[in-house]
C-alpha cells in the first residue's frame, strides 16, 4: 500500500492538484471546504501552493523511486508528513473546531477536503511506524 500511494496514487493526484490550483484555481474550490471561497487576487498563493504539490510529485516520482532503503523513505515520508500537519491545520483553522472534528456533520466537499488531508498523513504515519513490515527489505519488494 505504501507503494502503491507514494508512487503512484499521490504523485498524479498532486500533479492535478498542482494544474487546478495554477490553470483552474475556482475548480480546484470544489475540492475545497464549503467555508472557503475562490479570490483571484490571491493566485499568487494558489501558485505557491501548486509548487508544494509539484515537491510532492517530485519527491514521489523521482526520489523515492530512486530508493529501497527503509530510512531514506522515513526521510522524506516524515518531511511529507510535516507538510501534511500544515494543510491539516489549514483546514481546521477554515472549517472550525467543531465540523473538523465532527464528520457527521461534514458535507461532501468538507468529506473530500478532510479524507484527501488526512488519510495521507496517517498512512505515513503507519510507514513511519513500520505497521504491515515483517523487515527492512519491504520496500525492495515491488
Amino acid at each position: 500500500m505504501y507503494r502503491l500511494w507514494h508512487l503512484w496514487i499521490e504523485p498524479w493526484t498532486a500533479l492535478g492538484g498542482a494544474y487546478n490550483l495554477h490553470w483552474r484555481p475556482e475548480q480546484y474550490f470544489a475540492f475545497m471546504p464549503r467555508t472557503s471561497r475562490y479570490s483571484a487576487e490571491s493566485q499568487i498563493v494558489y501558485d505557491q501552493l501548486a509548487s508544494t504539490y509539484l515537491m510532492f510529485a517530485a519527491i514521489e516520482l523521482v526520489v523515492l523511486r530512486a530508493a529501497d532503503d527503509l530510512r531514506t523513505w522515513k526521510a522524506l515520508v516524515f518531511a511529507l508528513a510535516v507538510c501534511d500537519v500544515g494543510h491539516m491545520y489549514a483546514a481546521w483553522v477554515e472549517m472550525g473546531t467543531a465540523d473538523f472534528f465532527s464528520p457527521w456533520l461534514w458535507q461532501g466537499k468538507d468529506t473530500v477536503t478532510m479524507v484527501l488531508t488526512v488519510a495521507p498523513f496517517l498512512l505515513r504515519l503507519a510507514l513511519l511506524l513500520q505497521v504491515g513490515f515483517v523487515d527492512n527489505t519491504d520496500l525492495k519488494k515491488a
